[in-house]
């Protein structure tokens, strides 16, 4: 739970550094790391700049805009969770709160647009090497475990994630139900790499061309902002479906609480709220 909810509500951006603050790492971490862009090609000062007052500005505009969407959706979460909520709404939620990166995407196109306009076309080779680079070690990496090894550690980290989220042990049914769910999840490492390198070659196409042509921003958009243009059929399907079972396993879960686990739950859900309420007022 703990983990999907981060994902969903990218409070990854608020957490995820071990031993500091949320303050500080939201401040200070690589706002843009999700784009590739300064870890993966070198700027020039003037060319810096430019992405400095992207990440400023844009964090700026989403503590003001985006973290009180946050905090409703968290609060949102809590009461679906202490309420007799059906299938259909705490799908629906999650849906709509993977929505907020999507708004975050559209708010950087066109300043991403101009720094890519920026970048000199050795800069442009060097950017789209390294991200194929990136994918290849990604793949790699992924190859070196077995499919069954994989699948065991995605069951051993859910058992963590719901035990953290329980504060205690879990019963012998919520293992069970957790472990069904892990077992028949569908993999879709292959399917997101496919993604990812058919969406790279896109940009290698546009960014390996000497002569950038007319129509460059409005391919550069597609790229940048329309991510279905590259997902398979098969991908947005498995996608559905394993949020559909991940709802499913967690309205079976939410009867086998104790009140011990239930209060837990409740309390983990308040830092939550207090991490992100602390970072609007900061």
């Amino acid at each position: 739970m703990k983990k999907i909810a981060k994902c969903l509500i990218t409070l990854s951006l608020l957490l995820g550094v071990a031993g500091c603050s949320p303050s500080f790492t939201y401040n200070n971490l690589g706002w843009l790391s999700g784009f590739w862009i300064d870890d993966y090609v070198d700027l020039n000062n003037e060319q810096a700049e430019k992405f400095e007052h992207i990440v400023k500005t844009s964090r700026d505009w989403h503590r003001e805009t985006q973290l009180p969407l946050y905090k409703q959706d968290l609060e949102s979460l809590k009461l679906m969770l202490e309420t007799d909520v059906n299938h259909a709404q705490l799908k629906q939620h999650f849906s709509q709160a993977k929505q907020h990166w999507q708004t975050l995407v559209d708010k950087l196109e066109p300043e991403l647009i101009d720094l890519a306009n920026a970048l000199s076309y050795e800069q442009r080779v060097e950017f789209v090497a390294a991200l194929q680079d990136k994918i290849n070690e990604e793949y790699l990496e992924h190859q070196e475990k077995s499919a069954e090894q994989h699948k065991q550690e995605r069951l051993d980290e859910n058992l963590e994630n719901y035990k953290e989220w329980f504060g205690s042990k879990l019963s012998a049914e919520q293992k069970a139900l957790i472990e069904s769910a892990s077992n028949t999840r569908i993999s879709t490492f292959l399917l997101w790499m496919q993604y990812k390198q058919k969406r790279l070659d896109a940009l290698k196409s546009l960014f390996m061309q000497k002569t950038k042509p007319a129509d460059f921003d409005q391919q550069l958009a597609v790229i940048i902002n329309n991510r279905l243009a590259f997902m398979s059929d098969e991908l947005i399907k498995a996608d559905d479906k394993n949020l559909d079972d991940y709802v499913t396993l967690l309205l079976a879960l939410k009867p086998t609480l104790t009140d011990k686990q239930r209060r837990n739950v409740r309390e983990e859900l308040d830092d939550l709220i207090d991490d992100v309420t602390d970072l609007m007022n900061d």
